[in-house]
């Protein structure tokens, strides 16, 4: 391993979470691969957070600290310079109230050498210890146009990677997030609208993350928060333990993609019903309005045989009227009243 050129270069970004930053960068330095260094970006942090990062830096020279002011937004910028601090060839990153798996970078290393940005098959953990997965697969070009929409994401700041000269060549870094926006997702759409890069996902959970904003946690106290991280890094630290999440991952997966597809199939049993309802509708007002249109029909007939008959009459009388008149009709007439009929 050298100093100035690592592998592989795990980015932190931090503003306030001094209480749980230092379990989030041991997770960064326990990694299989020894050939990195961790760069705790800070954005307007306290006293509190510079103990904790001078601490981590006197325990391993694999730390630096990067203490600037408080910058715009979340302080996206900084993570440029933290990229352009560095000779890592990959760049990871790590929210610091989240977990690395101690094979995460060995994963994105192996994921990278034919790729230009990848990340961890992705979700988190609620207060309860469930597993909620995010389903995503950037090889997908269907995925990825998903992704590219400003609504959508399923690629966090925790457990993604990407490369050096990928980054490089973009034509923005990290650059401050418009209003509204999610400053990882903005940053990974730069990446996945140029046609060049290669994406993809892994096929395994190597991140963790504890979202503050998810499940009331916001509302904790630093010492709950440290401690939720604390009982899963015991946890992960013993090869039973990872194995024991691994199969709470899949079981969790399998049952949210079978509540999806009952969803699904329910959605589309209701749809099929909806539709051949107004298929029916459609066909009874379409025989309404057939016999609507022979109603119609008679009873135009029926206004013009009345029509008919009263221009008979009409025509009967005026002959009747002129019979009447006429000199033979009214000698019969007085005929008949001298004979007494």
């Amino acid at each position: 391993m050298t100093a100035k050129s690592p592998l592989a270069a795990i980015v932190v970004p931090t503003h306030d979470h001094a209480a749980t930053l230092d379990l989030s960068v041991r997770s960064a330095l326990e990694q299989t691969i020894l050939d990195l260094e961790v760069i705790v970006v800070g954005d307007g942090v306290g006293d509190d957070t510079r103990e904790v990062v001078a601490m981590l830096v006197e325990e391993d020279a694999r730390v630096r600290f990067l203490d600037l002011p408080k910058g715009p937004h979340h302080g996206e910028v900084y993570r440029g310079e933290a990229i352009a601090s560095t000779n890592a060839q990959i760049l990871c990153y790590l929210c610091d109230d989240d977990l690395l798996l101690p094979g995460h970078v060995a994963s994105m290393a192996m994921l990278l050498e034919g790729a230009d940005l990848a990340h961890s098959q992705n979700g988190h953990i609620d207060a309860s210890g469930t597993w909620h997965h995010y389903f995503a697969d950037l090889a997908s070009p269907d995925c990825r146009a998903w992704v590219l929409r400003p609504d959508r994401n399923a690629v966090s700041l925790t457990g993604t990677a990407h490369t050096r000269a990928a980054y490089q060549r973009l034509p923005h870094g990290w650059r401050t997030t418009p209003a509204g926006r999610w400053p990882d997702h903005y940053m990974w759409q730069q990446f996945l609208a140029e046609p060049w890069v290669r994406a993809v996902t892994a096929t395994r959970v190597t991140a963790l993350q504890f979202p503050s904003h998810l499940d009331g946690r916001d509302g904790w106290q630093p010492a709950a928060r440290r401690a939720e991280l604390e009982r899963w890094r015991a946890t992960l630290a013993t090869r039973e333990g990872r194995a024991g999440f691994d199969e709470t991952v899949r079981n969790a997966v399998m049952a949210q993609a079978t509540d999806e597809f009952i969803r699904r199939d329910r959605l589309e049993e209701a749809l099929s019903t909806s539709e051949a309802n107004l298929i029916a509708s459609e066909r009874a007002r379409a025989a309404s309005e057939r016999a609507l249109a022979a109603s119609e029909a008679a009873r135009v007939a029926a206004e013009a045989a009345r029509a008919q008959a009263v221009t008979r009459a009409t025509a009967l009388g005026d002959s009747l009227a002129g019979i009447e008149s006429t000199r033979t009709w009214r000698l019969r007439n007085r005929l008949k009243r001298l004979r007494g009929d």
